[in-house]
């Protein structure tokens, strides 16, 4: 399966806002680095995952373009991370150990690799 069909399946769920994920989280990321919630929804992952395609296509993957290509895969990982853990809040509730374990991975990624390269 390739790449596209993988990510437009992924998004197809979409993310509509934070839900109260990740409240009282620790973020040790500088605040004008940091990923935010809101920048992880689905025109933005949809947006991002287009413009690393086209990266792809003209081979701008690497050097001076590297830190672009890994700032588009930060908002598609995030988005599809966030959208798990609010997938699972809808399905089994806010309480249970399934809600738990997504919403602590999506929250463990916002604050130790939610930042952006530059």
């Amino acid at each position: 399966m390739s790449l596209q069909v993988v990510l437009s399946i992924a998004l197809a769920a979409g993310a509509s806002g934070d839900s109260g994920l990740c409240k009282g989280m620790v973020n040790r990321i500088e605040p004008d680095m940091r990923v935010r919630v809101s920048d992880l929804d689905r025109a933005a992952a949809n947006a991002a995952t287009d413009k690393l395609r086209q990266m792809i296509d003209r081979g701008e993957v690497d050097g001076d373009y590297r830190f672009g290509a890994l700032n588009q895969l930060k908002i598609i990982r995030g988005h599809l991370l966030l959208e798990q853990a609010q997938a699972d809040r809808r399905a089994f509730g806010a309480n249970s150990a399934k809600a738990k374990g997504s919403e602590k991975v999506f929250c463990d990624w916002l604050g130790k690799d939610g930042f952006w390269h530059d």
